[in-house]
Formats: C-alpha cells, structure tokens, sequence
C-alpha cells in the first residue's frame, strides 16, 4: 500500500529543482568531501575552506541542513548518517558522478518532458550541441559532458557490476557477448570474475578507440575482442554462449528490445543464457521511485522510448521469443537493480 504524501512531500515536489541546487553546490564545492574528512567543522572553517562569502556558505549550510544532508549540533556541522554512509561503502564515487551527470546533462533536456510525452519523442535532446537524434551521439561533440558521462558510467559499472557477478555463475560459460558494452567497464569486470570466459564487446565503431585502450589498460586484449557494429542494423556474431544486456534495454522501446532479443536468441548456443541486467521497476508499476524518476530521462533526453520497465514486460517478452527457465533477482542495493536469465 503507498503512502499517503504529505504537506512537505508536496513542497519538495514543487521546489525540486531549488533542492538538487542545493545537494550539486554542496557536491560540486567538496562540502562533503570536507567534513567526511574533518568533522565536526563551523560555518566560518567552511567558508575559509571552499573560499565562498560567508553569507553564500550560510545559506548553502542552512539549505544543507534543512535537507537533511547535515547535521547541526551547537554552531558545528557534519555530514548525515546518508551521506557519511556513501563515504563508508565506498559509494560516494558514483553518487558524485550522478549529480554532476544530472546537473550537467540529464536536466539540461528534462525541461522538455511534457512535449517529449505528447509527441513520443525525445524532444530534450534538441538541447545538446552537435547531431544526432540520441544524447548518446551528441555527447562526442561537447568534451566535457563526454567526460562526465563517461566518468559517471565507469563509476555506476563499478558500483552495479559486483551485485551482477553475486547473481550469475558463468564459471563454465566460455564466450560472452556484451551488447552495447560501451568502453568496456562491464566486459572487463566480467572476464576479472569468470578467467575461463571470452568475451565480446560490440558496440558502435566510434567507441572502439576508448574500449581498446580501456582493455589493454588491464591486460585483457586475449580475451576481450571489440565487435565494431549497430546493434540494430547488424547481426550478432553466433556460437555464444550468454548475451548479457547491461544498462542498455532501458533505453529504447519495446518493438527495438524485441528485436534485440531476437538478435540475442539466434547468437546464442543451445541451453545458452540471455542476461538482462540493469534498474527494473515493480510489476505494480508503483515503483521504486528512483525508477520511476529515472524514466523522465529516458522519455525526454536519451532516446525518447525507453522506460525502466518492470519485471513482467522483459519476461513476457523473452517467452514470445521462444526463451525458457526465466528467473529474477532483485539486488540488494538502493538502487532499483535487477538481473534476469533466460535460457534458450
């Protein structure tokens, strides 16, 4: 049963973008950085710290606080048990990567949702310098946001790769093919865990160059080849024996992930797995809020049909295809993280 919002639920909706302002100045001028280091620290050390007025270091700790994001006890400051948590877990990497990937790119072309939903099309993109009809071409024409976003990608496959590895055993899975695996975090991270797998990235030819390097960086290039091609206009390359999907069926619509799948299900071996891996939402489709958040994104700026999709939709989609023995897990994690295997 969902619970009922509130008087401040309401004010946090409508002042939502005041709210993030507040969390990326505190991100982006090291205030938690700061006191994750030397705490517990007064408004005046602060302000002499990141070099701000001390009227602009007063309402940025007094947005702070009221968020909740620090704890004032006397004339003193330290970060929340949230924030010291991230620290702790060694999640503070990919949780400052998400809020300069927010600030800098995803709510640039958020303004555009309403018209996104009316026209079904990722009208935010038009907001994103050089061309392309995704954000994900765009991005090569602005340095900067091609290293935040890419920053912030290694740094969530970092964070999501090990929840993915505790919940598939490909120790006697010999070749792997990783649909759309980007600079190649994913692959590496899987041919780290399971050293009897050969894996293959393919992705766009443009990637190659960063992949390569990426995969010669770990001493892996006999056992991580780059497969340069569309994924929707190629073929996959056959006799594998897992096709792995991570952060990528999101993205685009049902009719583009059914042919994928089916791309999926020719290249795969008999008995063969296809592993779809990234956020899921409830088949309630109620939540978890971070999911459904997440899907502005998808509608308005990277492509304009994708959604975080719940459970049911991808397995009633790999039945249709002919796959077999299909499981989920959710991942124990705050982030709405699933795995599911399907067998063909």
């Amino acid at each position: 049963m969902q619970k009922v919002p509130t008087q401040q639920d309401l004010i946090l909706y409508t002042h939502g973008a005041a709210a993030f302002q507040i969390l990326r100045a505190g991100v982006e001028l090291d205030i938690f950085e700061l006191l994750n280091k030397h705490s517990p620290l007064t408004l005046n050390r602060i302000a002499t710290a990141t070099k701000l007025p001390q009227q602009s270091a007063r309402t940025l700790l007094f947005g702070l606080a009221a968020l909740r994001l620090l704890v004032k006890s006397g004339d003193k400051y330290s970060s929340s048990k949230v924030i010291h948590n991230l620290f702790s877990g060694g999640e503070w990497r990919m949780f400052r990567g998400l809020v300069l990937l927010q600030a800098h790119i995803m709510y640039l072309g958020q303004v555009d949702y309403v018209e996104s939903l009316k026209r079904s099309k990722n009208i935010g993109v038009r907001r994103y310098p050089g061309k392309g009809k995704t954000i994900y071409e765009r991005i090569a024409f602005d340095k900067k946001l091609k290293e935040i976003f890419f920053e912030y990608m290694e740094a969530y496959s970092e964070y999501a790769n090990p929840h993915l590895i505790r919940n598939i055993n490909f120790s006697k899975v010999h070749s792997v093919l990783d649909v759309g695996g980007g600079a190649g975090g994913n692959a590496i991270a899987l041919a780290q865990a399971f050293p009897n797998t050969i894996l293959t990235l393919l992705d766009l030819p443009i990637v190659a160059p960063l992949a390569k390097a990426k995969i010669k960086k770990h001493k892996l290039s006999n056992r991580i080849k780059f497969y340069p091609a569309d994924m929707f206009k190629n073929e996959f390359p056959k006799n594998q024996d897992a096709v792995v999907f991570i952060h990528q069926l999101v993205i685009w619509s049902e009719k583009q992930n059914e042919l994928l799948l089916k791309k999926a299900y020719r290249a795969l071996n008999k008995g063969g797995q296809a592993v779809i891996f990234s956020s899921v939402s409830d088949d309630t489709e109620e939540g978890p809020l971070m999911a459904a958040l997440d899907t502005v994104y998808f509608r308005s700026v990277a492509a304009g049909n994708g959604m975080i999709y719940p459970w049911k939709d991808y397995e009633k989609l790999l039945r249709k295809i002919g796959f077999k023995k299909i499981q989920r897990t959710r991942c124990k994690t705050w982030t709405p993280h699933g795995v599911i295997i399907a067998h063909k």
